[in-house]
């Protein structure tokens, strides 16, 4: 079976007397399937963490948690972002075995905190409404890393 890959770039160069600044954009990455769940994934995770810091839930040992988590993994879901854009072998990056453990992990985690945030805060809903919706958030962001690493064992198989 033949596959055909395709590339997208943009090139800027600026026009001064020195020597001209070339920014080149890989856009393929953003446009496949792998891009689209990284994207959601990082707008999910930017959300988990605004609740848990906007409504103090940073307070309690499993907001705290999912706090860090959603902290951690929003940042690294961006500099995927980055290295995929601005290199030119940024797409080898979702065929690496680093890139199918950081989503299963990022699956156990975020489904770990999800439950253990919204089994400690469903106690007083009317108080933390916020937190409890940055649990389900939290669930939400779990179900699409495991999506994201069911599409990444697919490519795999099909490939190797």
């Amino acid at each position: 079976m033949a596959t055909t890959v395709v590339r997208q770039t943009t090139t800027v160069t600026s026009s001064s007397s020195s020597s001209p600044v070339v920014v080149s954009f890989n856009t393929s990455f953003l446009t496949s399937i792998g891009g689209l769940f990284t994207v959601l994934e990082l707008v999910l995770g930017i959300i988990v963490f605004s609740l848990m810091r906007s409504y103090g839930g940073a307070g309690y040992p499993s907001g705290f948690f999912l706090l860090l988590i959603s902290f951690a993994y929003w940042l690294m879901c961006f500099y995927f972002l980055l290295s995929a854009m601005l290199s030119i072998t940024g797409s080898l990056l979702p065929s690496t075995f680093f890139f199918f453990l950081f989503h299963a992990f990022g699956f156990v985690l975020y489904i770990s905190g999800g439950i253990a945030v919204l089994a400690v805060f469903t106690v007083n809903s009317s108080y933390f409404g916020g937190i409890i919706a940055a649990g389900v958030f939290a669930l939400i962001a779990a179900v699409c890393h495991l999506v994201h690493v069911a599409f990444l064992y697919k490519g795999s198989r099909i490939q190797g």
